[in-house]
């Protein structure tokens, strides 16, 4: 087909065309194009490419005990509820209220038995129906109003108490495509824990979301950014699980150089800031696992706890981060560990370390960030202590190319295979 001159940023061009040396094996990829790390039309793409095509973690169910409970999130530049309803159903909607699209809430929780515009008074109910509006009875009937207004519902699907979205009604259930976490789950028992939610930065920080998920992920980096602070898990020692097709989940283990370690003051170390679960066998008290389910989620397995962030895109070079070991919280850990008189004080112990490896990791990919922008941005090959990036390329490239199919860009597209349809 015949594409318009403008139906193609050159921006996405750029990026598509890389998929084909980029979504490869650790021994050939090479780097995505510097597109993909600061291009808002790329950024515009993306989001539709990804963020509306994925599951997204938005939180835990133990964040939504009652009726009426709900926290406002945003990601990618939609407002979003997560709510408990009167049944019991834990319901994903729109923010925006139906009239003219002011947020009926954002970045706060609570619990609330209607959920009212401030703008106008337009109200709904937990499960986004509509209930009524001030001063319509003139231009249209109340019934009618409710039947053209109810707030746009999102699937939802909930895996080991984490709550997530998709905007795509079409979207295949997440649950069988993260098997590859089962060894890792194994005796951590969820459902009876005490969840601490993250605590969002109020700050964005300042580079892209993909930047960052990519340093969390790779081990390569580790024992020249973080000397001293993580050689108690060396990356010499890093285990990659193996990734296929469909796969929603890059994940790694890297070992301690003694058991039952965990981020402490002084980095990672032994003994870990709070005890030990009972019943973890001697694989996991003896290894920190590096979970990523894309596009929002991180998830790290250590001896003490289960600890995850959830990463949302600010813009094309902006995110905004909670939990992991970006900020405090993110923490499932057991009801005793909660309980301990002392437990603030373990944290902060905890928190100092994640503020020592965030500043060391700030500082370079802030550096990376702007180098995306040289005209000599390069795009090296891999190490294969790196094999977690040429993964996650491959996760994109699949989003990626299947976006293209969707907007008719058929072949030869750059990025696709010659005599392929995008999509295919």
């Amino acid at each position: 087909m015949t594409l318009a001159p403008d139906s193609l940023h050159p921006d996405v061009a750029a990026v598509l065309d890389g998929l084909a040396d980029s979504a490869q094996p650790v021994e050939t990829a090479r780097v995505l194009p510097p597109e993909a790390y600061g291009s808002p039309a790329f950024h515009e793409f993306e989001k539709a490419a990804v963020f509306r095509r994925s599951w997204l973690c938005v939180g835990r169910v133990q964040q939504l005990p009652e009726a009426g409970d709900y926290f406002a999130v945003t990601i990618a530049d939609e407002p979003l509820l997560v709510v408990r309803g009167d049944d019991g159903a834990v319901r994903a909607m729109s923010a925006l209220c139906r009239h003219r699209g002011h947020p009926l809430k954002e970045s706060c929780s609570g619990n609330e038995k209607r959920f009212v515009c401030p703008y106008h008074r337009w109200t709904y109910g937990r499960d986004g129906s509509f209930v009524g509006a001030p001063h319509m009875k003139k231009v249209i009937s109340q019934r009618a109003l409710a039947a053209e207004s109810a707030l746009p519902q999102l699937k939802v699907e909930i895996w080991q108490g984490f709550i997530f979205v998709n905007f795509d009604d079409a979207a295949e259930p997440l649950a069988p495509t993260l098997t590859k976490l089962d060894p890792y789950l194994e005796n951590y028992d969820l459902d009876a824990m005490v969840t601490i939610p993250p605590r969002f930065d109020p700050e964005p920080g300042p580079w892209n979301w993909k930047m960052l998920l990519e340093n969390y992920i790779e081990p390569y980096h580790t024992e020249f950014v973080h000397p001293v602070i993580h050689d108690f898990a060396p990356s010499t020692g890093v285990q990659f699980d193996p990734w296929s097709d469909g796969d929603n989940v890059i994940v790694r283990s890297v070992p301690f150089r003694a058991a039952d370690g965990g981020l402490t003051e002084h980095g990672w170390a032994a003994p870990a800031a709070f005890p030990v679960i009972e019943g973890l066998n001697e694989t996991q008290r003896n290894r920190v696992g590096f979970g990523m389910i894309p596009p929002t989620m991180n998830i790290i397995f250590t001896p003490d706890m289960l600890c995850y962030g959830l990463v949302y895109p600010a813009g094309p070079t902006g995110f905004t981060v909670g939990g992991g070991l970006f900020t405090a919280g993110g923490w499932c850990v057991p009801k005793a560990t909660a309980g301990l008189p002392d437990f603030d004080a373990r944290a902060a112990r905890l928190m100092e370390g994640s503020r020592q490896l965030g500043a060391q990791d700030t500082t370079v990919n802030l550096a990376m960030q702007r180098a995306k922008a040289s005209v000599f941005a390069p795009r090296g090959r891999y190490s294969h202590l790196e094999e977690t990036l040429s993964q996650f390329n491959r996760w994109l490239a699949v989003k990626y190319r299947a976006e293209a199919g969707r907007r008719g860009w058929s072949a030869p597209v750059p990025g696709m295979p010659a005599g392929v349809a995008a999509g295919d």
